[in-house]
């Protein structure tokens, strides 16, 4: 039964419906206030643009981190005036590298960031830094520091990122999330929503939260408070 969410099986009602799990939010934020995190800010703020967007995720093809770079080559083409300004860092944790079709992606991955780096790069400025090691203290540090945090998969259980960036951002970073992702149930009211294959849609999001109100941006960070505690 779709309309109540249930499945009836051998005389019994099951009621099937999301059941999103919460992040430690005082142990995360206690986490933020660590002489390492900090370091690991001072280190990634002079990568950091005017304004910065940020994904963390496993190097994976199911987070489709090629279409969130390629939304972006999108958006630096068609509105220069990001061109110089605007930066992209991803942290991308290395994940069944023992897997062929797993180094393929990583590579295409690399071929295509150098690629969108060698079009827009200037004396003073590239558009993507990237790293790619397991590093949850440098992602927490790069997520306090980011103005858009990218969450795209095309499907995902939970996405915890979804709710650990607003935990921790200290900029009133605009959330962009796939709606194919659990958190979205909870999130995606007061995110920038995307379908995962829609690269027009995910340059467009991307234009709307580096351009939105501070006050906009503040008033979707304080209404998603209570579903993240």
């Amino acid at each position: 039964n779709y309309e109540q969410q249930t499945v009836q099986i051998n005389g019994h009602i099951v009621l099937i419906k999301a059941y999103p799990v919460s992040i430690d939010v005082v142990g995360l934020k206690k986490l933020c206030s660590s002489e390492a995190v900090k370091e690991y800010e001072g280190k990634l703020r002079p990568l950091c643009g005017e304004q910065t967007i940020v994904r963390v995720d496993r190097a994976e093809p199911s987070k489709n981190i090629i279409r969130g770079f390629r939304a972006f080559d999108t958006l630096l083409e068609r509105y220069p005036q990001f061109q110089g300004k605007v930066k992209f860092i991803a942290f991308l944790v290395p994940t069944r590298t023992h897997l062929k079709p797993y180094q393929r992606y990583m590579e295409e991955v690399t071929q295509l960031i150098e690629a969108i780096n060698s079009k827009y790069r200037t004396e003073e400025w590239h558009p993507i830094d990237f790293f790619y090691e397991n590093n949850y203290l440098q992602a927490i540090a790069g997520m306090r520091l980011c103005d858009v945090l990218l969450v795209n998969p095309v499907i995902d259980g939970m996405n915890l990122v979804a709710k650990e960036g607003p935990t921790v951002n200290e900029r009133g970073g605009v959330l962009i999330l796939s709606e194919t992702v659990g958190a979205y149930e909870q999130l995606g009211q007061n995110a920038l929503t995307v379908a995962p294959a829609d690269l027009e849609g995910t340059t467009q999001a991307l234009y709307t939260a580096l351009t939105m109100p501070a006050d906009e941006r503040n008033k979707r960070i304080t209404a998603d408070k209570p579903f993240i505690y």
